[in-house]
């Protein structure tokens, strides 16, 4: 198994965050790569602890008020070298507990979550209401990575991705409130200075036309971005 030791440093870290939902093939696969960068910190949320461990990879701290975990699987968590944090507190999710944590403990992480969405859309829309909350407001660097891509957060009003895959792709944007200012190019449906807002106008489904894709909005929007995984990858 794969394990390591929690250091906090001033150096920018890599945090993979893993829930206990179900994860397909392509996600599994970026997962591995994405634990095992030098210094990745592994966090399991509850049962994401379990989801590591069946991938042999032995997380360094588990974190949640432990509803999907035994006691047997604590004590050997524990046993085997993993940090056990307990956050009991029934105000917030385990998932929304475990990125304050994150940041609590990480100077300036950069997180990639798994394992976080699919079955329950209330269960999917805290998730996602998480990352508003520690994405744009907080600021923090996350990137929510599932079965349909991947969803980032517009931190300070501005959003740039670039990649030599990107034609093609699915494009869009999820408004949790009303965004004002918006302006986007590199897709089909270019936008400049729209407004958007949920049970307005919505900005899903647009295609990217370019190898780079930059937006534009007013500061601390609540809005994430979520881009389709490539053509070749759909369907594994």
């Amino acid at each position: 198994m794969v394990a390591g030791t929690v250091v906090s440093d001033a150096a920018v870290t890599p945090v993979v965050v893993v829930g206990n939902a179900p994860m397909e093939r392509d996600a599994v696969t970026r997962l591995l790569g994405a634990a095992h960068k030098p210094g990745a910190v592994t966090v399991g949320v509850d049962g994401g602890a379990k989801q590591l461990l069946a991938l042999g990879i032995l997380p360094n701290v588990v974190t949640g008020d432990f509803d999907s975990l035994s006691e047997g699987d604590l004590n050997y968590l524990g046993a085997s070298g993993a940090t056990i944090v307990p956050t009991p507190d029934q105000n917030y999710t385990d998932f929304d507990k475990a990125l304050s944590w994150v940041r609590e403990t990480y100077p300036d992480p950069v997180i990639a979550v798994f394992g976080a969405t699919g079955g329950r859309l209330d269960h999917s829309y805290s998730v996602l209401s998480a990352i508003i909350k520690h994405g744009v407001s907080g600021g923090a660097d996350i990137c929510l990575v599932d079965a349909t891509g991947e969803t980032r957060p517009v931190r300070g009003g501005e959003l740039l991705i670039q990649s030599d895959d990107l034609p093609g792709r699915v494009l869009s944007l999820l408004a949790f409130g009303v965004v004002r200012r918006l302006t986007l190019t590199g897709v089909r449906w270019t936008l400049t200075g729209e407004t958007i807002a949920p049970g307005v106008r919505d900005g899903t489904l647009n295609e990217i036309v370019g190898h780079e894709v930059c937006l534009h909005c007013e500061p601390g929007a609540p809005l994430l971005v979520q881009v389709h995984h490539a053509p070749l990858l759909r369907g594994r």
